[in-house]
Order: C-alpha cells, then sequence, then structure tokens
C-alpha cells in the first residue's frame, strides 16, 4: 500500500540555523551540515550557533521520523475522536494545538508530543475524519469549526493567553480563525514533524 506524504521534504532546517556559513563545524556550508545530519555523519551539538535545547528538537525531529506511524494513502476519511486533550499537565499559559480528528492525524501527533514534557492543549476539531490537507480542499476544516470546538470545550476559561497554533496547511484561515474567534493565531509548519524546531524554545525533553 502507497504511504501517504507527511510533508517531511517541507522543513526547512535552514531557518534554525545560524546561516552565516562559518564553517566552524568543519563543513563548507549549512547545506552540507544538514544533509550529513540527515545521514547521521553529524550531530546538531557541533554547530557552535545551535543552543541545547534547540539542539535536541534537531534530534527530536529524527526519532520522530524513525518512529511514527506508516500513514496509508487514503481514500476516504477515518474520523477519530474529536475534543480536548491535555498532555503534561497544561495551565492557562500554555498553547493550544489545533489539528483535525483523523485517525492517522491523531496518531502522529501523539508520537510527536511524546519526544517533549512541554505542556500543551490539544483540541481535535471534527473535520469529518479528514486529515489537514483533504481538510482544506473538502472545507471541513474552517474557522467556524474551530470557534464551536473552543467553545464546546470551554477553552476560554481553561487558556489566559488565547493563543491557538494551527497546522500550517491551515494557514489560509489564519484571518478567519482570528476575526471569528478573537484569539491569537499562529501558523505552525507544515509537517507536523518540524513542530520540535518550530517550538524549540519550550519544546524540554523528557
Amino acid at each position: 500500500m502507497s504511504s501517504a506524504d507527511l510533508y517531511i521534504d517541507k522543513i526547512d532546517f535552514h531557518r534554525y540555523l545560524n546561516q552565516q556559513e562559518c564553517a566552524e563545524c568543519a563543513f563548507p556550508s549549512c547545506d552540507d551540515f544538514i544533509s550529513a545530519m540527515k545521514r547521521g555523519e553529524a550531530t546538531p551539538d557541533e554547530c557552535s550557533f545551535i543552543r541545547l535545547n534547540k539542539a535536541y528538537a534537531f534530534e527530536a525531529v529524527k526519532k520522530i521520523e524513525e518512529t511514527w506511524p506508516d500513514v496509508p494513502l487514503l481514500t476516504h476519511p477515518r474520523p477519530a475522536v474529536t475534543g480536548l486533550f491535555e498532555f503534561n499537565q497544561p495551565d492557562d499559559r500554555s498553547l493550544v494545538l489545533i489539528s483535525g480528528n483523523n485517525e492517522f492525524t491523531e496518531e502522529v501527533v501523539l508520537t510527536v508530543l511524546g519526544t517533549t514534557i512541554c505542556p500543551f492543549y490539544v483540541l481535535f476539531v471534527d473535520t469529518d475524519g479528514n486529515t489537514v490537507d483533504m481538510a482544506m480542499v473538502y472545507k471541513t476544516l474552517t474557522a467556524e469549526r474551530i470557534q464551536n470546538a473552543l467553545k464546546i470545550n470551554d477553552m476560554g476559561k481553561k487558556v489566559a493567553t488565547r493563543e491557538i497554533l494551527l497546522p500550517g496547511l491551515a494557514s489560509a484561515i489564519k484571518r478567519d480563525t482570528e476575526t471569528l474567534t478573537g484569539w491569537k493565531v499562529r501558523v505552525g509548519p507544515v509537517c507536523l514533524a518540524e513542530l520540535p524546531l518550530f517550538l524549540s524554545d519550550i519544546w524540554v525533553p523528557p
């Protein structure tokens, strides 16, 4: 069976490096250093500009790629649970991650969050079981559905910062979601495996 595209090739490793081509790592360029890390021939701590937490984030991305489930190329929706999940005892300052209620998407989310003890709320919005990319095609991930999920789960009382993180593939609904919900909306990476790097300042290892 063919596997679904999980957008690994969309991870932009360059944005998390110094990008000054300093060659202090003994590689002629950041490109060469990234390629060596992907092959397992270099480690993040060889770059003097990568702080400890970000070094772990690079390692977490590699671990996720090796351990996350093989997601089949879907021909129909696979609805799973909807609603709020709490990871690592979140409080009123924790970030709210938005995702769809596809069975395989939820497995991938759990795999990624298993690499940190950072607290999160994860709100699985009812997308009729579509993955986020298909939910954008079929318009089953919308500002209205996100607003409804926030309201049903009483998120306004749980989170003082009122900030949510949309999947990168859902960037088109950022403005509508902010307008409708009144919440601040950040757009995350296209590939969920990039999340440790995107949130490296708070991605604390277990």
